[in-house]
């Protein structure tokens, strides 16, 4: 399947799904897969990201998806925040390089957990931000997210919303909403410190 046809059945399922729980890494990256996701299917907003530290930086990710949330007026449900759960499904991995082992690993635990709520919910579907990012392998991604549809009978809406210049979009609605945009993708070992 090639890129169009890729993106059409992002499309096709985004409209026929019938409700969707979309889990956001954090604002910026929430802009334009909202404003994208907004033309199919008015989205419930997943924050569950135990993988960010410290605190203080999920909180301010957090802070910036509400201000997307309240732009776009839609729903955010957020997970309190727990590090342990992220670093227990790491362990062994710490030393792996950003984009190597350790990052499906991080994908799958947040996807999981998207999903289980979706379900918790009565929603029929999830998505996520993440494939925006040019840093981030969509097909992974994917890859993780129809696993978990098999497990949990919840529909997985692939993507890759970097395409169609969705990640230039997304820079072009951060600055014009004043985001935070971080500089580092979440986690401890990425930016390079030891917990």
């Amino acid at each position: 399947m090639n890129g169009r046809e890729a993106d059409k059945l992002t499309d096709a399922l985004l409209a026929d799904c019938g409700g969707l729980l979309l889990h956001c890494c954090c604002g910026p990256c929430c802009t334009s897969v909202a404003e994208r996701v907004l033309r199919s299917v008015k989205p419930v907003l997943y924050y569950y990201n135990p993988n960010i530290y410290p605190r203080e930086e999920y909180e301010k990710r957090l802070r910036e998806l509400y201000k997307v949330a309240m732009h776009f007026n839609l729903e955010v449900i957020a997970e309190p925040y727990d590090e342990n759960e992220f670093i227990s499904a790491v362990k062994g991995l710490e030393g792996e390089r950003e984009g190597g082992a350790r990052c499906p690993v991080c994908f799958e635990l947040r996807l999981y957990k998207t999903a289980l709520k979706a379900k918790e919910l009565g929603l029929k579907a999830f998505c996520t931000t993440l494939t925006v990012s040019p840093h981030k392998n969509a097909e992974i991604i994917n890859g993780a997210g129809f696993g978990i549809q098999e497990k949990t009978g919840v529909m997985w809406i692939p993507s890759d919303f970097k395409k169609r210049d969705g990640y230039r979009r997304s820079i072009e609605l951060s600055e014009e909403l004043k985001l935070y945009r971080q500089n580092y993708c979440g986690c401890a070992f990425a930016a390079g410190k030891e917990i």
